[in-house]
């Protein structure tokens, strides 16, 4: 066990949306049946957060600047003022810069771990929202960089900030969960949301995925917030959602799903701060996890030999621009193919084992 991108136009939230074949959809999504306990899984991988600094690179990477997306109005930096882990939590800061521009963190763990089907939780405590601050919890297929968006596929596991819920005074209360994939061709989403009794930026909450080959179910301490028939991949052309997918978390300042594209729109008390308690993975009978972030000694030690060299360059190299099926160690990310993100990664374990 470890203890250690792109986003799309966002202007939905609890409807379904697709250009056509609406009614082979609507009977994939038929409501199903409750859940079982997530107590009830063998725990595979967790993030603690239980360090100091930056977060694990093996295990995260950052996305930054301006990534030109959903009209937001963050610049997302990997700076430490907006993102460290400290005091057993992941901090990720919202700030307004002298100069006016907002700034923040995004992180991910694409190509580094990736799991399918699963139980995820994460205990999170979000900073009041009130206006224009929008966190989120989510995941999206490890694959984008091959299929772009939306044919990776997207699942939201916690979105809050939603212009309506300001509208109606439950910013703090009101999550959102969301699936976004193609349909033979076309953008197709299906989101729910759920407005709790308690006011989540007062204390730390429990957010759950649960991922089986039959269904997709979000839950708030408990309570469930959203559920996705995906049982007949065929049906709703969801085979995004029969794949590897990996994990994001990030705060945003502003866009399209706030409703507030203005700076000067944004009220919210900054800086704010984003928290995580931890991040877990479990087994619920159908989960497989893969990722060099899953080997915390030498994710490019190809030949067993305890050092990453030469021998290992050789392997990774004979077999460029394969599936790496004979040697699958070789495809160190797990993405399908052997190249420059595999190389990256051996290269940067390079040495003696530790």
């Amino acid at each position: 066990m470890r203890r250690g991108s792109r986003r799309r136009p966002h202007d939905r939230m609890n409807t379904m949306t697709i250009h056509r074949y609406d009614h082979l959809l609507f009977a994939a999504l038929s409501c199903i049946a409750a859940s079982t306990a997530a107590a009830q899984d063998t725990l595979l991988w967790s993030e603690e957060f239980d360090g100091t600094g930056a977060p694990d690179p093996v295990v995260w990477s950052h996305d930054l600047g301006d990534l030109g997306v959903n009209n937001e109005l963050q610049i997302y930096t990997d700076a430490p003022q907006n993102v460290r882990v400290g005091g057993g939590n992941l901090a990720i800061h919202a700030r307004r810069e002298a100069d006016g521009r907002f700034t923040s963190g995004r992180i991910r763990s694409e190509g580094k771990i990736m799991f399918q089907y699963g139980t995820v939780e994460a205990r999170i405590r979000i900073p009041d929202l009130a206006d224009g601050l929008w966190p989120a919890f989510w995941t999206l297929g490890n694959d984008i960089s091959s299929v772009g968006w939306p044919r990776c596929g997207e699942i939201d596991i916690l979105e809050m900030g939603g212009g309506d819920a300001l509208a109606n005074g439950e910013v703090n209360r009101r999550v959102y969960s969301t699936a976004h994939w193609d349909f033979d061709g076309a953008y197709a989403s299906y989101g729910q949301q759920r407005t709790t009794a308690a006011d989540l930026s007062d204390d730390f909450h429990v957010f759950r995925l649960e991922w089986t080959p039959n269904a997709i179910r979000t839950f708030v301490d408990g309570q469930q917030v959203w559920v996705m028939d995906i049982s007949n991949r065929d049906a709703m052309s969801g085979h995004e959602f029969h794949a590897p997918h990996f994990l994001i978390i990030n705060l945003a300042v502003g866009g399209s799903f706030t409703g507030i594209t203005d700076p000067n729109g944004i009220t919210a008390a900054l800086p704010a701060a984003y928290l995580v308690d931890y991040v877990r993975i479990y087994d619920n009978g159908h989960t497989v996890m893969s990722g060099p972030g899953l080997d915390t000694e030498c994710p490019g030690d190809l030949n067993d030999d305890e050092a990453v060299d030469a021998a290992d360059l050789g392997i990774l190299l004979a077999l460029w621009n394969t599936d790496g099926k004979s040697r699958p160690e070789a495809d160190v990310n797990d993405d399908g193919t052997v190249n420059a993100a595999d190389l990256g990664l051996l290269l940067g374990a390079w040495g003696v084992c530790p």
